[in-house]
């Protein structure tokens, strides 16, 4: 069976434990939690924190499936403007790689407190490294910085006990799922999958259903959420383009039986409503 669970990500006006309280009341079963400000931001928030989490989690009958540890607001004071995904495993900086790798340690370890399965990580982007004024070099050494930093990875991942499922994105050095899949290729362990975002692979040009039959057992993780033409914005489910039930039937097709996030954090100022409509849309292909 394939869970469906709704990111906190959406609920950034709100407490953590608001989030699930809220995500629970919609009607969901699983939640994703973000780890970053103003969530989970691992290197502030404590052990203590996180088991009281995982007994919050529990009392509302939802289920941790991912932790997102994607980007990294909190690291930056003050919080910047824009969405980064510094520090990144392709920095030229070996204290951001560095500080990259420290911060997905303790995300690991904030999924073993809550019972989840999967962590999500991304490679970075190198339009980032621009806004902070260090160079970006070729393609071929941003290559050599991220399998480096993945081979670390995995080793944190075997010990830990937990999946990482990397997700390629447009603007990120990985955008395409052929980019992904020939990285994947390339370090071939088997604890290092892919995550899937439906309106990433949209937008880079992919069609999602074939994505995931080409991602195949490697696929260790979904992101839902709809999109309008290619436009990097992400829409509840029935407002774009999307053919999820095609989706769906490709999730079929290759034996998936993990979770179906629905991200949504572009409806910060109404995550209710974004979690009650998507849910009404998606229920049918993803029952309990």
């Amino acid at each position: 069976m394939i869970q469906l669970a709704f990111s906190t990500n959406a609920y950034t006006k709100f407490t953590l434990p608001e989030a699930c309280d809220r995500i629970a009341a919609a009607g969901y079963r699983a939640v994703e939690v973000l780890a970053d400000s103003p969530h989970a931001w691992p290197p502030e928030y404590s052990e203590h924190q996180a088991r009281r989490l995982r007994e919050r989690l529990d009392s509302l009958g939802l289920r941790c499936v991912a932790v997102n540890g994607n980007t990294a607001m909190g690291y930056f004071r003050p919080l910047p403007q824009a969405l980064t995904f510094e520090p990144s495993l392709i920095s030229p900086s070996e204290v951001h790689r560095q500080d990259r790798l420290r911060i997905i340690r303790r995300v690991m370890a904030l999924a073993n407190v809550l019972g989840a399965p999967v962590v999500t990580v991304t490679g970075g982007r190198p339009g980032d490294l621009e806004a902070l004024g260090l160079p970006v070099g070729p393609p071929d050494v941003l290559r050599r910085r991220l399998l480096g930093g993945l081979e670390e990875v995995v080793r944190m991942a075997d010990l830990a006990g937990v999946e990482v499922a990397l997700e390629p994105e447009p603007g990120q050095f990985l955008e395409t799922t052929a980019d992904l899949a020939a990285l994947l290729d390339e370090v071939d362990h088997p604890r290092l999958g892919a995550n899937l975002d439906v309106g990433h692979a949209r937008c880079a040009g992919d069609d999602p259903a074939e994505s995931a039959r080409v991602l195949g057992r490697r696929l260790k993780h979904l992101h839902l959420e709809d999109i309008q033409g290619r436009r990097h914005y992400h829409l509840i489910p029935g407002l774009g383009e999307i053919d999820f039930a095609a989706i769906r039937r490709a999730l079929d097709d290759i034996g998936y039986a993990g979770a179906a996030a629905v991200e949504l954090y572009t409806y910060a100022d109404e995550p209710d409503r974004a979690a009650a409509e998507s849910l009404t849309v998606l229920r049918p292909l993803f029952p309990e």
